[in-house]
């Protein structure tokens, strides 16, 4: 059976980070099926998708250790309009959500047609707790309107219970995994790393601090300190934030080559991915789950290593070769270890490889597509039975 699907979210899609990777990856395995999936979403001038609605305008602002936009008003007119044309059978709302637009969206919809919330957000903080209790207070009477509530993580269900006071079903973030392994082998991964033989450690994040780049350079200034990576090691860090500039002139006295590409299109990060030998994300927290690991893993790293935080932790089953600890003394220490280990140990990092790997069928968007489809039925089973009663 096919459905009218639209995606709501208070963001942009001008900018694929990890909710708008799930709700687009998501979106064309749908449409892929035969559904019919539109994207009521915030300010947007280059969208990656057909059937974009763009319902408001929006502002910059910080919150949980990013930066991001929130929607201002959306016009009632055009969202009644909207929704009229559309004759959804599914609202599928990205939470937590602004008022203003997907709260606005909510309190419009029609009574026949099934709401699902998705929530994708891990506590970074105390402040940002406090702030997701307050917006969820704001949004009570919109949430009851949810017939059904999914969470990416624990750690994204926990936030749903303690700020929505819901229980959430947990159905993790979709990964294509048939096209990264396309676009990573489309590329001849020499032209990546220089050297094919060379050792290669991969970042890709944004440069904030949460997201660990110093970690990661502190790990590489351990290593060189101590002998522990082979002639020709090299490192690329790619990626744009805050602290870019202050990373690359740190990383200007190392003996260590470190490239920083600044901002890389989409269609070329599995190629990146493919070339490293080690592939490393020292995310400290704030994150629900970690699609960029699983991307790693899809594309053909020969070794994905994680910060051993809770989103990271849960994603990748607990694996403790895998996880490193983020805080404490020894973590540089610990990290150079583990990246030379991944570098000159083959039967090791072959063995973590090995388990990574079977971790994709579990996040391979087909299979999440099926969880999410037996969601819609049951909110449309909800509407209905609600409309008979």
């Amino acid at each position: 059976m096919s459905y009218r699907i639209a995606f709501v979210f208070d963001d942009t899609l001008d900018v694929l980070d990890g909710v708008q990777q799930h709700i687009v990856t998501l979106g064309k395995e749908l449409a892929r099926r035969g559904h019919d999936v539109h994207y009521l979403v915030g300010q947007t001038e280059h969208s990656p998708v057909p059937n974009t609605h763009v319902m408001s305008r929006n502002v910059m602002v910080s919150a949980n250790g990013n930066r991001m936009r929130i929607p201002l008003p959306a016009s009632r007119r055009l969202i009644a309009r909207t929704l009229a044309e559309g004759d959804f059978d599914i609202l599928h709302v990205q939470a937590p959500y602004s008022p203003f637009m997907a709260g606005r969206v909510l309190k419009a919809a029609s009574p026949n047609t099934g709401v699902v919330a998705t929530y994708h957000i891990a506590v970074s903080d105390p402040l940002s707790a406090i702030g997701g209790l307050a917006l969820g207070a704001i949004n009570a009477h919109t949430h009851r309107r949810i017939d059904e509530v999914i969470a990416v993580s624990d750690v994204a269900a926990r936030y749903a219970a303690l700020t929505a006071h819901t229980n959430a079903r947990v159905i993790a973030n979709p990964v294509d995994v048939a096209m990264m392994r396309d676009r990573a082998a489309a590329v001849n991964v020499g032209t990546l790393d220089g050297d094919t033989i060379a050792p290669h450690i991969v970042f890709l994040g944004r440069f904030v601090k949460r997201k660990g780049a110093d970690i990661l350079l502190d790990a590489i200034e351990y290593g060189e300190r101590h002998r522990l990576f082979p002639a020709g090691t090299h490192v690329t860090m790619a990626g744009k934030g805050p602290l870019l500039e202050e990373c690359r002139r740190r990383a200007a006295g190392f003996d260590t080559p470190v490239t920083f590409t600044g901002f890389i299109e989409e269609s070329a990060k599995p190629a990146l991915l493919r070339s490293a030998d080690v592939a490393v994300f020292p995310a400290t927290g704030g994150e629900s789950f970690g699609i960029v690991l699983l991307e790693a893993i899809a594309s053909g790293a020969k070794v994905t290593l994680a910060g051993d935080n809770p989103g990271y932790h849960s994603t990748l089953l607990g694996d403790t070769d895998a996880l490193f600890p983020v805080r404490g003394r020894e973590t540089a220490r610990i990290l150079a270890q583990r990246i030379a280990r991944a570098i000159d140990d083959a039967a090791w990092a072959k063995q973590v490889h090995r388990r990574e790997e079977l971790l994709l069928e579990r996040y391979d968007v087909r299979t999440i597509a099926d969880q999410v489809e037996q969601v819609y039925a049951q909110a449309i089973a909800k509407r209905r039975a609600g409309r008979a009663a």
